[in-house]
């Protein structure tokens, strides 16, 4: 009898969750399915994330933790720290500094970490060995390509390979057809830290030595046979902002880079040809939705969820009109029969990304942009070509970048 009834509950779950990936990247009505699985997913120990009726609504777009603020340690996610600035003066009667005048600044506002906002198909959750956010892979075999991308570079052994930079898959759930997907929750995405016209809290150093992490990340996936076609700059996490070019302490260690979102990816066997080694045009064409770009949030029943739905709107407007348009899908392909090669795809992607973070050329401000030695920008020009044959491997990219930052 207990049997039959624990079916019946699950049975009549499955009914009240979309049926398809699509549905769930795309289906209006999000926040009330991961309510559906709240009571389940503390079953295995999972806590959501949930509005908060007592949020400060200056900050909308972040969901309230259960219980404290912060969850225990899990060596992903870190709190943003003060940074002192010391800035030079500079009298009217002289064009050079006088003195040094030190002011206290925040950087970014990533104390909650970016993955803290809801994406429709994954929700930030609480564990007791730390926070993490748990996302919906598979639906009836949908889905299927990416889990088996993860589960081959996400978990061990692979995982555990220094110059991999997959997010780590922790741990699956399954729910009768639905997988479900528990990862670390990362301090912020690199759209969140990286934003142009806007740079002069991070020091080229440590901006090049993140961008060659992020090669790095995609050079270990190409090794594999695996092409992401997702390279942005949502989809690389960092551990920690390296705020260390305003402090006046100088931060020890780097932050570590993290990819995610393997929904686009794409794999072929070890005894796949190079000339077999292609993908069509459909992959952009007919792609999945951009998280955090879908349609139509929830229609909210309460007066707070309408005015923080609509404050959340207002503030991603005013931070994309912030952000320069990239587009994921290369020059070279035209239509859904394009037959392509997907890795040289990964390096036009993460380059463009890293080309629009040069300042404006009507900016008047001098340090507000990512600008480097014409060596460096010939790399990622390159890799940005509109011809993929003369875009360098990630491999070739990686070796060149580091022998300029690290001359012998």
């Amino acid at each position: 009898m207990q049997g039959n009834m624990l079916t019946s509950t699950i049975w009549t779950l499955l009914l009240q969750l979309p049926q398809d990936l699509t549905e769930w990247r795309t289906h209006t009505r999000y926040i009330t399915s991961w309510n559906h699985l709240r009571r389940f997913l503390a079953g295995y120990g999972y806590k959501l994330w949930a509005f908060d009726p007592l949020v400060d609504l200056s900050k909308p777009g972040v969901l309230a933790p259960p219980g404290l603020e912060y969850g225990n340690p899990s060596g992903f996610l870190y709190t943003p720290s003060q940074v002192t600035i010391i800035r030079p003066t500079v009298t009217q009667d002289e064009k050079s500094p006088s003195d040094l005048v030190t002011s206290l600044v925040h950087g970014p506002d990533l104390g909650l970490g970016g993955l803290a906002i809801p994406r429709r198909i994954s929700w930030p959750a609480r564990h007791e060995h730390g926070d993490v956010v748990i996302r919906v892979l598979s639906i009836d075999g949908d889905g299927l390509r990416a889990l088996k991308i993860l589960r081959q570079v996400a978990t061990a052994p692979e995982a555990l390979n220094r110059s991999n930079h997959t997010l780590p898959l922790f741990r699956e759930i399954v729910l009768e057809d639905i997988i479900l997907g528990v990862f670390p929750r990362v301090t912020a995405s690199l759209a969140e830290v990286f934003v142009p016209n806007n740079m002069s809290f991070v020091a080229e150093m440590d901006i090049l030595q993140i961008f060659t992490q992020c090669l790095e990340a995609l050079d270990f996936l190409h090794q594999n046979l695996i092409a992401h076609l997702n390279v942005t700059f949502e989809n690389l996490l960092i551990d920690f902002p390296p705020f260390s070019r305003p402090q006046t302490y100088p931060l020890t260690g780097r932050p570590r880079v993290y990819i995610t979102n393997f929904d686009r990816a794409v794999s072929f066997p070890p005894s796949t040809p190079v000339t077999e080694r292609f993908c069509l045009g459909e992959y952009f064409f007919l792609h999945h939705p951009q998280e955090g770009q879908e349609q139509k949030q929830e229609p909210a029943k309460d007066t707070f969820l309408a005015r923080k739905r609509a404050l959340e709107n207002a503030q991603e407007d005013k931070e994309q009109s912030k952000k320069k348009v990239l587009k994921l899908k290369p020059p070279e392909i035209v239509d859904l029969r394009h037959r392509f090669s997907p890795f040289p795809v990964d390096c036009w992607q993460f380059a463009s990304g890293v080309l629009a973070l040069e300042p404006d050329s009507t900016e008047d401000s001098g340090d507000i942009g990512f600008k480097t030695i014409e060596p460096i920008h010939e790399i990622f020009r390159t890799m940005a070509s509109d011809d993929p044959t003369c875009r360098p491997l990630a491999s070739d990219a990686l070796i060149s970048l580091h022998n300029i930052l690290h001359p012998s």
